[in-house]
């Protein structure tokens, strides 16, 4: 088994009904960030910390705003071809299925405003207000196959475990008609009961949208050409959606099939998440040596304030007696607000200019992903289990990047390297990113493009169940984006 799928098994409990419940897979999706890149950061890595005059670094070291010395309007439009490959590895015979979306988005827009103030000492102050992405979610993946198992078994422990049915997964299972009450012992009974050892057909199919764009308002300083000083205010807006269609059948159907009375069925959950958060981040840029520039850089928690909507649906089709029925559960619809506070993080970077001739810079950033925390308001208990698994689940992680620039007259050419470790306990896998990138510079504007690709290797199960048995589907994700930008100074 691949080692990455191995160690995530654990994990996958909580990767399965986002609608039931707010944890770990909550923190990781809104903590784990993608600095909403120019074309220029980007084509090196987006490691600029260190060396600033990018709008990108309003997001990661705001000290970098103090080298501006025009004002500055940017404007980086993109798009990204996100292609995931899922395969359910309990089919021994099946193979990866594809699925791809290639969305348009805007990674950034601003403006800088630069002034000299009247001093001695300080040469600059500068203040830049925009936005910048710091995630998208957007993927969709589908998988197919046959194994041993049913959605059912799941909807069946929830049932005989409980006094009464939940509303969002065994009470339209029932209302479908995929649980039966009750056998001799008045325990729930399901149609594949009958033949526990049947491969059932099964596919499923995600489709995930969203992103997290933030505001930044920004105030940078640089005294005397040798200590950079900035801050930014961050005001992040999260966005998500997920769509899950799983389905199962029986090649057969009704009394023909490996499964009696079973024909097919249909479990749907849609999952909408809207919310603001709060952080701050405080940099600074030393400058030892003309040519040497080091940086570091901390933000603060942000403070999210979240709200879920979410709902079910269950359709299920059997035959009796000669005659199929369609049979068919609702959920109500669910309505959740919440809080997370995401961890500290801590990027020290560094830069050196080679004259007029180009840079190399590079970047590190930790993060203790089980520093976390989520609030429930009302839910004491429960908020006290999410965050204990957070912290048994979660650990640290570091990010590490590298890149550079040649010139030659007025263009620019690029390239950058990632290595991104997982916020898994257990899990020493590392995924990378490489990019490309290329740009023009002039007096009063620039042009820059720039290609990158991260390749991601992850494993979930589309159900969980203790005693009969669970799917895992390994997913190869690779993610290419192609950004451009143009700015003006004025």
């Amino acid at each position: 088994m691949n080692p990455r799928i191995f160690s995530s098994l654990f994990f996958l409990f909580f990767l399965v009904f986002s609608v039931q419940a707010q944890n770990e897979t909550d923190v990781l999706r809104y903590s784990q960030f993608d600095y909403g890149s120019t074309a220029r950061s980007m084509g090196v890595g987006s490691s600029l910390s260190a060396l600033g005059a990018d709008f990108s670094v309003l997001s990661s070291n705001p000290a970098g705003l103090a080298w501006y010395r025009k004002p500055d309007f940017v404007f980086t439009p993109g798009f990204s071809s996100i292609n995931t490959e899922a395969l359910l590895t309990n089919d021994k015979s099946g193979g990866f299925f594809n699925e791809s979306k290639t969305p348009f988005h805007l990674s950034n827009f601003g403006v800088v405003f630069a002034s000299s103030p009247r001093s001695n000492n300080w040469r600059t102050f500068n203040f830049g207000l925009g936005f910048n992405r710091l995630s998208n979610f957007n993927r969709k993946v589908f998988f197919s196959g046959r194994s041993t198992g049913s959605i059912t078994d799941r909807f069946l422990e929830l049932g005989n475990s409980s006094d009464e049915l939940d509303g969002f997964e065994s009470g339209p299972a029932f209302d479908a008609g995929a649980l039966i009450c009750c056998d001799a012992d008045d325990f729930y009974v399901t149609d594949f009961l009958s033949n526990p050892d049947a491969e059932v057909p099964k596919q499923q199919t995600i489709t995930r949208g969203g992103s997290v764009n933030e505001l930044v308002f920004s105030f940078a300083g640089n005294y005397n050409e040798r200590l950079m000083i900035g801050a930014t205010l961050g005001v992040p807006f999260v966005s998500f959606t997920e769509e899950k269609i799983y389905r199962e059948a029986d090649g057969g159907g009704g009394d023909d099939g490996d499964i009696p009375f079973f024909d097919e069925l249909e479990y749907r959950e849609d999952l909408t998440t809207t919310g603001t958060g709060i952080n701050f981040k405080l940099g600074i840029i030393a400058r030892p040596l003309q040519m040497l520039r080091l940086g570091l850089a901390i933000h603060s928690p942000t403070a999210y304030k979240l709200e879920d909507t979410f709902n079910t649906e269950m359709f299920y089709t059997y035959t009796e007696n000669g005659a199929q029925n369609t049979g068919n559960g609702l959920s109500p619809d669910g309505l959740f607000d919440y809080k997370i506070n995401t961890p500290w993080r801590f990027i020290g970077s560094g830069g050196v200019i080679i004259n007029k001739a180009g840079f190399l810079s590079g970047e590190v950033e930790y993060v203790d992903y089980g520093s976390a925390t989520l609030g429930f308001s009302g839910f004491p208990d429960d908020e006290r289990v999410a965050n204990d698994s957070i912290q048994a689940k979660l650990g640290s992680a570091m990010n590490f990047k590298i890149g550079g620039e040649i010139a030659y007259e007025i263009f620019r050419f690029r390239a950058g390297f990632g290595l991104y470790q997982s916020p898994l306990i257990g899990d020493d896998i590392t995924n990378s990113a490489f990019s490309l990138g290329a740009g023009m510079r002039e007096e009063s504007f620039y042009l820059d493009i720039a290609y990158r690709r991260q390749s991601i290797k992850e494993a979930y199960a589309p159900y969980v169940t203790t005693d009969y048995g669970s799917q895992v589907v390994e997913t190869n994700t690779a993610f290419n984006q192609i950004l451009f930008t143009l700015g003006f100074r004025f």
